[in-house]
Protein backbone atom coordinates (compact mmCIF):
# COMPACT_ATOMS: atom_id res chain seq x y z
CA UNK A 1 0.00 0.00 0.00
CA UNK A 2 3.03 2.24 0.30
CA UNK A 3 2.31 3.89 3.67
CA UNK A 4 4.81 3.61 6.54
CA UNK A 5 3.98 1.70 9.71
CA UNK A 6 2.24 3.92 12.30
CA UNK A 7 4.11 4.45 15.59
CA UNK A 8 3.43 1.94 18.38
CA UNK A 9 1.96 4.57 20.72
CA UNK A 10 -0.55 5.56 18.05
CA UNK A 11 -1.46 1.91 17.49
CA UNK A 12 -1.98 1.28 21.20
CA UNK A 13 -4.35 4.24 21.49
CA UNK A 14 -6.19 3.26 18.35
CA UNK A 15 -6.50 -0.33 19.55
CA UNK A 16 -8.27 0.83 22.73
CA UNK A 17 -10.72 2.81 20.62
CA UNK A 18 -11.29 -0.14 18.30
CA UNK A 19 -12.00 -2.47 21.22
CA UNK A 20 -14.83 -0.18 22.26
CA UNK A 21 -16.12 -0.07 18.67
CA UNK A 22 -15.92 -3.85 18.32
CA UNK A 23 -17.92 -4.30 21.50
CA UNK A 24 -20.79 -2.03 20.56
CA UNK A 25 -20.78 -1.64 16.78
CA UNK A 26 -23.37 -3.34 14.59
CA UNK A 27 -22.42 -3.78 10.91
CA UNK A 28 -24.14 -1.30 8.62
CA UNK A 29 -24.38 -3.84 5.81
CA UNK A 30 -23.74 -7.54 5.38
CA UNK A 31 -21.60 -9.16 2.71
CA UNK A 32 -24.78 -10.32 1.00
CA UNK A 33 -26.21 -6.80 0.97
CA UNK A 34 -29.16 -7.63 3.22
CA UNK A 35 -30.07 -6.29 6.64
CA UNK A 36 -27.35 -6.62 9.29
CA UNK A 37 -27.28 -9.85 11.28
CA UNK A 38 -28.06 -9.47 14.99
CA UNK A 39 -25.15 -9.53 17.40
CA UNK A 40 -26.15 -12.48 19.59
CA UNK A 41 -25.23 -12.62 23.25
CA UNK A 42 -23.78 -16.08 22.51
CA UNK A 43 -23.94 -18.47 19.56
CA UNK A 44 -26.79 -20.92 19.82
CA UNK A 45 -24.90 -23.76 18.17
CA UNK A 46 -21.84 -24.62 16.15
CA UNK A 47 -18.13 -24.39 16.82
CA UNK A 48 -16.87 -22.37 19.77
CA UNK A 49 -14.16 -19.70 19.44
CA UNK A 50 -11.36 -22.20 20.05
CA UNK A 51 -12.69 -24.62 17.43
CA UNK A 52 -13.06 -21.81 14.87
CA UNK A 53 -9.39 -20.88 15.22
CA UNK A 54 -8.47 -24.57 15.02
CA UNK A 55 -10.24 -24.66 11.64
CA UNK A 56 -8.11 -21.75 10.42
CA UNK A 57 -4.90 -23.29 11.77
CA UNK A 58 -5.69 -26.65 10.16
CA UNK A 59 -6.39 -25.00 6.80
CA UNK A 60 -3.13 -23.06 6.92
CA UNK A 61 -1.10 -26.14 7.89
CA UNK A 62 -2.69 -28.17 5.10
CA UNK A 63 -1.76 -25.47 2.62
CA UNK A 64 1.76 -25.26 3.99
CA UNK A 65 2.34 -29.00 3.78
CA UNK A 66 1.01 -29.14 0.21
CA UNK A 67 2.27 -25.72 -0.83
CA UNK A 68 4.37 -26.72 -3.82
CA UNK A 69 1.77 -28.99 -5.37
CA UNK A 70 -1.07 -26.55 -4.79
CA UNK A 71 0.75 -23.43 -5.90
CA UNK A 72 -0.56 -20.01 -4.99
CA UNK A 73 -3.84 -20.50 -6.85
CA UNK A 74 -4.55 -23.78 -5.07
CA UNK A 75 -3.71 -22.37 -1.66
CA UNK A 76 -5.93 -19.37 -2.33
CA UNK A 77 -8.78 -21.60 -3.47
CA UNK A 78 -8.51 -23.83 -0.40
CA UNK A 79 -8.75 -20.87 1.95
CA UNK A 80 -11.82 -19.23 0.43
CA UNK A 81 -14.51 -21.24 2.30
CA UNK A 82 -12.63 -21.17 5.60
CA UNK A 83 -11.84 -17.46 5.61
CA UNK A 84 -15.33 -16.51 4.44
CA UNK A 85 -16.85 -18.61 7.21
CA UNK A 86 -14.76 -17.39 10.12
CA UNK A 87 -14.12 -13.69 9.39
CA UNK A 88 -16.81 -11.04 9.86
CA UNK A 89 -15.76 -8.84 6.94
CA UNK A 90 -19.10 -7.03 6.93
CA UNK A 91 -18.47 -6.05 10.55
CA UNK A 92 -14.78 -5.29 10.09
CA UNK A 93 -15.24 -2.96 7.11
CA UNK A 94 -17.05 -0.13 9.00
CA UNK A 95 -14.47 -0.34 11.79
CA UNK A 96 -11.58 -0.05 9.33
CA UNK A 97 -12.95 3.02 7.56
CA UNK A 98 -14.48 4.68 10.62
CA UNK A 99 -16.43 7.84 9.83
CA UNK A 100 -15.58 7.47 6.13
CA UNK A 101 -17.75 4.34 5.93
CA UNK A 102 -21.07 6.20 6.07
CA UNK A 103 -19.94 8.45 3.20
CA UNK A 104 -19.74 5.49 0.80
CA UNK A 105 -22.63 4.30 -1.32
CA UNK A 106 -24.01 0.78 -0.90
CA UNK A 107 -22.15 -0.52 -3.97
CA UNK A 108 -18.88 0.99 -2.72
CA UNK A 109 -19.38 -0.59 0.70
CA UNK A 110 -19.93 -3.98 -0.92
CA UNK A 111 -16.86 -3.54 -3.09
CA UNK A 112 -14.71 -2.68 -0.08
CA UNK A 113 -15.99 -5.71 1.86
CA UNK A 114 -15.10 -7.93 -1.11
CA UNK A 115 -11.63 -6.40 -1.31
CA UNK A 116 -11.03 -7.01 2.41
CA UNK A 117 -11.86 -10.67 1.78
CA UNK A 118 -9.48 -10.88 -1.19
CA UNK A 119 -6.78 -9.00 0.74
CA UNK A 120 -6.97 -11.43 3.66
CA UNK A 121 -7.00 -14.61 1.58
CA UNK A 122 -4.16 -13.37 -0.64
CA UNK A 123 -2.03 -12.58 2.41
CA UNK A 124 -2.52 -16.04 3.91
CA UNK A 125 -1.95 -17.80 0.56
CA UNK A 126 1.29 -15.92 -0.11
CA UNK A 127 2.85 -15.97 3.35
CA UNK A 128 2.02 -19.53 4.45
CA UNK A 129 3.74 -21.08 1.44
CA UNK A 130 5.86 -23.93 2.79
CA UNK A 131 6.31 -26.30 5.70
CA UNK A 132 9.38 -27.11 7.76
CA UNK A 133 7.85 -28.22 11.03
CA UNK A 134 6.00 -25.01 11.94
CA UNK A 135 3.12 -25.36 14.39
CA UNK A 136 0.19 -23.49 15.90
CA UNK A 137 -0.62 -23.76 19.59
CA UNK A 138 -3.87 -22.49 21.07
CA UNK A 139 -3.11 -21.34 24.61
CA UNK A 140 -6.48 -20.08 25.83
CA UNK A 141 -9.97 -18.94 24.90
CA UNK A 142 -11.60 -16.61 27.39
CA UNK A 143 -14.09 -13.74 27.68
CA UNK A 144 -12.44 -10.41 26.94
CA UNK A 145 -15.04 -7.65 26.91
CA UNK A 146 -18.84 -7.89 26.80
CA UNK A 147 -19.62 -10.39 24.00
CA UNK A 148 -16.02 -10.43 22.75
CA UNK A 149 -13.89 -13.55 23.21
CA UNK A 150 -10.09 -13.61 23.05
CA UNK A 151 -8.37 -16.68 21.64
CA UNK A 152 -4.63 -16.57 22.30
CA UNK A 153 -2.33 -18.66 20.11
CA UNK A 154 1.34 -19.08 19.29
CA UNK A 155 2.85 -19.71 15.87
CA UNK A 156 6.24 -21.38 16.18
CA UNK A 157 8.64 -21.27 13.25
CA UNK A 158 10.92 -24.17 12.33
CA UNK A 159 13.83 -22.39 14.05
CA UNK A 160 11.88 -22.20 17.30
CA UNK A 161 11.02 -18.51 17.11
CA UNK A 162 7.50 -17.94 18.42
CA UNK A 163 4.97 -15.29 17.42
CA UNK A 164 1.75 -14.48 19.29
CA UNK A 165 -1.49 -14.41 17.32
CA UNK A 166 -4.46 -13.27 19.39
CA UNK A 167 -7.93 -13.30 17.88
CA UNK A 168 -10.82 -11.10 19.01
CA UNK A 169 -14.10 -12.82 18.14
CA UNK A 170 -17.78 -11.93 18.28
CA UNK A 171 -20.94 -13.96 17.72
CA UNK A 172 -22.66 -13.08 14.45
CA UNK A 173 -25.94 -14.81 13.64
CA UNK A 174 -25.09 -17.68 15.98
CA UNK A 175 -21.52 -18.21 14.80
CA UNK A 176 -18.22 -17.02 16.24
CA UNK A 177 -16.31 -14.86 13.79
CA UNK A 178 -12.96 -13.05 13.85
CA UNK A 179 -13.14 -9.26 14.06
CA UNK A 180 -9.46 -8.55 14.73
CA UNK A 181 -6.07 -10.23 14.88
CA UNK A 182 -3.30 -8.95 17.15
CA UNK A 183 0.05 -10.24 15.90
CA UNK A 184 2.99 -9.81 18.28
CA UNK A 185 1.09 -7.05 20.05
CA UNK A 186 0.15 -5.10 16.91
CA UNK A 187 -3.53 -4.84 16.00
CA UNK A 188 -4.22 -5.69 12.37
CA UNK A 189 -7.43 -3.66 12.55
CA UNK A 190 -5.61 -0.62 13.91
CA UNK A 191 -2.95 -0.81 11.19
CA UNK A 192 -5.57 -1.14 8.46
CA UNK A 193 -7.62 1.74 9.87
CA UNK A 194 -4.59 4.05 9.98
CA UNK A 195 -3.41 3.11 6.51
CA UNK A 196 -6.67 2.71 4.61
CA UNK A 197 -8.29 5.90 5.89
CA UNK A 198 -5.11 7.80 4.96
CA UNK A 199 -5.23 6.41 1.42
CA UNK A 200 -8.96 7.15 1.20
CA UNK A 201 -8.40 10.77 2.20
CA UNK A 202 -5.46 11.19 -0.19
CA UNK A 203 -6.69 9.24 -3.23
CA UNK A 204 -10.42 8.81 -2.78
CA UNK A 205 -12.31 5.54 -2.94
CA UNK A 206 -11.10 4.57 -6.46
CA UNK A 207 -7.51 5.05 -5.29
CA UNK A 208 -8.06 2.88 -2.22
CA UNK A 209 -9.55 0.06 -4.28
CA UNK A 210 -6.70 0.37 -6.81
CA UNK A 211 -4.12 0.09 -4.02
CA UNK A 212 -5.87 -2.96 -2.56
CA UNK A 213 -5.97 -4.66 -5.95
CA UNK A 214 -2.29 -3.86 -6.44
CA UNK A 215 -1.50 -5.46 -3.08
CA UNK A 216 -3.43 -8.62 -3.96
CA UNK A 217 -1.57 -8.82 -7.26
CA UNK A 218 1.78 -8.48 -5.44
CA UNK A 219 0.82 -11.29 -3.06
CA UNK A 220 -0.03 -13.49 -6.02
CA UNK A 221 3.35 -12.83 -7.63
CA UNK A 222 5.19 -13.36 -4.35
CA UNK A 223 3.34 -16.59 -3.58
CA UNK A 224 4.15 -18.35 -6.82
Amino acid sequence: MGAGKPPRGFLNGLLLLLLVEITFAVPAVTSAGSAPAPQDAAPSAGAGPRQVIEQLDDALLTNMKQAEGLGYAGRYRNLIPVVERIYDFAGIAPLVLGSQWAKLGRDQQQEFIAMLRDYTIATYAARFDGYSGERFTIKSAEPYQSSVMLVSTDFTEANGKTHSLDYLMKPVAGQWRIVNVIADGVSDLAVKKAEFTHVLEQKGFPGLIADLKSYVARMERAGK
